[in-house]
């Protein structure tokens, strides 16, 4: 059976730059100092921008709105949006970050993972790119770099084989930071795993914090091996770390029991790509670097808004 948790916020193509990361609302507190934000230029003019997705009461992403729809604040009070875009025939880059350790060979998860990574490469337009990182014991690497090259990508994803160990949070901690030097395009992380870390140097918090300072979403893929009520203690908890990368750099969180639950997630994933909201605002003249809180929600009932809940300003 698919769960969706309802996640997401994508880092824009809009503007070429490095982007705020997205901080959701149960994020580690407000005076953490991972959680410093990034601004970029525009005009000269220093703008806070805020990706986000609308969606409706059935978690579904709603396309079609306009800058009056939405009511922005900051610690409360109200502000202007002074930039609004969309993005749904922008370009896509997404990186597969693929679980080669040794237990992936199991049940045929490496496998199911490779199909799936096909079949989203042949949905793509041709202005589309896709990269390969895969991870196993210590080594987290490119195995393909961005490209639009669909048969040469797929030569080199068909020879991976698993071994190893999984240093799941190394990977997830490192990954972001691999991806977000390569193309300025709008981008994000595709994780396949099947969840169990048993050999990062990094633990759970310190990795999330880590990943959480690029702004590239992260979607983890996790192959269950029973319904998710019937799974021992470590590996619910597994789980539930993978949703908290998700949600705290932007993604969602897929748990897939059967292959045939695969399809479905990757579509949701391509329909999250293409449905984006871009808002940006001038922050009002303040000195320090405290983190201010800002509420973005529309005027439409029923519509539900998930984006970062604050940024600091400052370097």
């Amino acid at each position: 059976m698919l769960k969706t948790p309802l996640v997401i916020c994508l880092a824009p193509a809009i503007v070429a730059a490095v982007l705020s990361t997205p901080i959701a609302d149960n994020a580690i507190e407000p005076d953490d100092p991972i959680l410093k934000g990034r601004y970029v230029q525009i005009e000269k003019v220093q703008m806070v921008i805020v990706p986000t997705t609308v969606m409706d009461g059935r978690g579904r992403p709603v396309a079609g709105l306009s800058r009056d729809d939405f009511r922005l604040s900051e610690n409360g009070k109200p502000i202007d949006i002074e930039f609004f875009g969309t993005e749904a025939d922008a370009p896509v880059a997404l990186a597969f970050l693929l679980d080669l350790s040794g237990s992936m060979r199991q049940e045929g998860k490496l496998d199911s993972a490779k199909n799936a990574i096909n079949a989203f490469v042949n949905s793509l337009g041709p202005e589309d790119q896709f990269g390969l990182i895969g991870f196993a014991d210590e080594q987290v690497t490119w195995i393909t770099d961005f490209t639009s090259d669909a048969a040469m990508f797929k030569r080199r994803l068909e020879v991976q084989t698993g071994f190893g160990q999984t240093a799941l949070f190394d990977a997830l901690a490192a990954s972001p930071n691999l991806v977000q030097e390569q193309l300025p395009a709008r981008k994000a992380i595709v994780l396949f795993s099947d969840g169990l870390d048993n050999n990062s140097e990094m633990d759970a918090l310190r990795a999330v914090q880590t990943a959480r300072q690029a702004s590239v979403p992260i979607y983890a893929i996790s192959f269950l091996p029973a319904p998710l009520e019937m799974l021992s203690h470590a590996k619910k908890e597994a789980v539930q770390i993978l949703e908290r990368f998700a949600r705290e750099t932007g993604g969602r969180a897929f748990t897939i029991e059967t292959p045939p639950d695969l399809p479905a997630a990757m579509q949701r994933i391509q329909t999250d790509l293409r449905h984006q909201y871009v808002i940006g605002f001038q922050p009002p003249p303040r000195e320090g670097q405290e983190f201010r809180r800002i509420r973005l929600e529309t005027r439409k009932a029923k519509l539900r808004v998930q984006c970062r809940s604050g940024y600091y300003l400052g370097s």
